[in-house]
């Protein structure tokens, strides 16, 4: 008897992939498809799901096209696609073989991948609501890996400030280390930048850190790119956080998050421009005044939807 299967699709950053790790832990019977070699790949190992890996190494329209080709996934009820180009051989397999296909938008704006295959999505699952509301949009929240905190954990680890660059990394971010080891205790996940970084006096350097919550429960402060799946789950766990979206991003979505969030009240954009100026002194205000910190994190719980999974989930009716 072959088994249903749900087939889940999205990659390169954590943004894309993260939520998609959440969703599996509440689903049975399910394969990742992604790019061989790649972050989803490892990831997928790491948490012990179906991998299916395609050689796609590019957006290039004969690769994706090649990869669709290729293609051969047998009994499956729905594939569910956080966007990317690795998504885009997936989903036009599903609209090829009638296979239902639905879309999960981290960003605050549509990706241009889930823009083109929302007309042909049964329906669309938001973190925010857009201005625009169409009919088959659910805000759902994201999903997150944040159900099982341990506050336990990282106990030893705990520190002032952490800087997170994001899934890939971010150099700018792991030089506020340096601006701010002297007066304050700072955790740093460096990334690709790890080798460069690891010897800062002063500062926890790590390269990855697999359970991100637990280890941002022991911290009073965070610095952030505004990736949409860690400011979410920064949200999540409520903690005040400083915000410095990075410009090099599809649609300039990090900064439209950044942007968001701030008016929103849940953190306090910087421009990358302005850090080397305005970091110490916007650190200090914040660690130095706890209303203004409560009152993010309490704006910060109001924007987050609970149950995410559940309500995917239940829409899609598995």
């Amino acid at each position: 008897m072959v088994i249903p299967m749900i087939v889940l699709t999205g990659g390169k950053t954590g943004g894309h992939i993260m939520p998609l790790l959440a969703l599996s832990k509440k689903l049975s019977d399910v394969c990742y498809v992604g790019a061989y070699n790649s972050l989803e790949e490892r990831l997928c190992q790491k948490h012990q799901i179906h991998f299916y890996g395609m050689n796609l190494k590019n957006n290039h329209i004969p690769g994706i096209i090649k990869c669709f080709l290729k293609l051969k996934l047998k009994n499956v009820t729905a594939i569910i696609s956080t966007g990317g180009y690795v998504s885009f051989p997936v989903l036009l397999y599903g609209i090829f073989h009638r296979i239902p296909i639905y879309l999960l938008e981290e960003n605050v704006i549509l990706g241009k991948t889930n823009r083109f295959f929302g007309r042909f999505a049964k329906k669309v699952f938001l973190t925010y609501p857009l201005e625009d509301m169409k009919k088959k949009y659910r805000v759902t929240g994201l999903p997150t890996l944040t159900q099982n905190l341990s506050y336990q954990k990282y106990l030893s680890q705990a520190t002032d400030i952490l800087i997170i660059g994001g899934s890939l990394g971010s150099k700018p971010l792991c030089d506020l280390a340096k601006q701010l080891n002297h007066k304050y205790t700072v955790s740093l996940i460096a990334g690709r930048y790890f080798e460069e970084y690891k010897d800062l006096e002063n500062v926890k350097v790590y390269d990855y850190i697999h359970d991100l919550p637990s280890f941002m429960l022991q911290t009073r402060l965070i610095i952030s790119r505004a990736g949409a799946s860690t400011t979410y789950e920064i949200f999540s766990i409520g903690k005040p956080c400083i915000i410095v979206p990075s410009l090099n991003t599809s649609q300039n979505h990090q900064y439209l998050n950044a942007v968001y969030f701030e008016e929103q009240g849940c953190c306090k954009l910087l421009k990358e421009k302005d850090l080397d100026t305005d970091i110490a002194s916007v650190v200090e205000l914040l660690l130095n005044d706890g209303k203004r910190m409560q009152m993010m994190m309490d704006h910060q719980r109001n924007l987050v939807v609970k149950n995410s999974c559940e309500k995917i989930i239940e829409e899609i009716g598995i």
